[in-house]
């Protein structure tokens, strides 16, 4: 039994093939993930950005995406790849893999983190923004009135008529905004337009957004393909 795990800071995604190649794939809170609950002596590969969950995972001999594992798929050599984060590795990874290169990908979680892979697959950089839940909680937390709002599908009239909407407004225009402005500066850099491909549990707000257009989905499961490739 080989499992293959994806532990984001809200979800965790695991990812289990057994030996004649059947997969079940399973997603589960992060809060709520144990290691122990893995099956034993199954042969582990991880991209993890929990730090509380490391020490367990280390007990269980659980590989990581690092760069000094994935130094055969990408070359990191341009960057100071110390503190990459293992998501973003097992991304760049599928990016390698699964995108005609150069390419990007915009992974939207918790934070929406962007990868760059040049024509040479060597790895240049990228990019960290707060995701959309994130910005909310920041002007919730941080402010003595201002509400905590859901998220929406849309974008709401601009501009916005209520609180409500002129939160949406500001947090969710403003990464799209953001996001757009990120791959232009990348597309200026590179000379031509890199192939971009989104994934993470918010994509799809974006995937809808005109200034995005172009950007390709990249499915439910990108980061964690990326460790599968890694480790197969």
């Amino acid at each position: 039994m080989r499992c293959f795990l994806n532990i984001g800071n809200t979800h965790t995604q695991i990812l289990e093939v057994a030996p004649g190649g059947d997969c079940m794939l399973r997603t589960v809170p992060t809060a709520v993930f144990d290691p122990a609950s893995l099956p034993d002596g199954a042969e582990i590969a991880a991209a993890c950005v929990v730090a509380e969950k490391m020490d367990a995972l280390r007990a269980r001999g659980v590989r990581f995406a690092t760069p000094e594992a994935a130094s055969h798929f990408v070359d990191f050599s341009l960057v100071d790849a110390s503190t990459l984060g293992q998501d973003r590795v097992a991304n760049a990874v599928c990016l390698t893999k699964k995108a005609i290169l150069p390419a990007v990908s915009l992974d939207f979680g918790t934070c929406i983190t962007a990868e760059v892979v040049d024509a040479q697959k060597r790895f240049l950089g990228g990019a960290i923004f707060p995701g959309r839940t994130l910005t909310r909680r920041a002007l919730n937390l941080y402010t003595s009135k201002l509400p905590f709002i859901e998220l929406a599908d849309e974008l709401p009239p601009s501009p916005g008529a209520n609180t409500a909407d002129a939160i949406r407004l500001g947090t969710d225009a403003a990464a799209i905004d953001a996001v757009a402005g990120f791959l232009a500066r990348v597309e200026k850099m590179l000379g031509r337009r890199p192939t971009v491909c989104a994934c993470g549990g918010d994509r799809a707000f974006f995937l809808r957004a005109p200034e995005l257009a172009g950007m390709k989905d990249g499915g439910d499961d990108f980061t964690l393909r990326g460790v599968e490739l890694l480790f197969s």
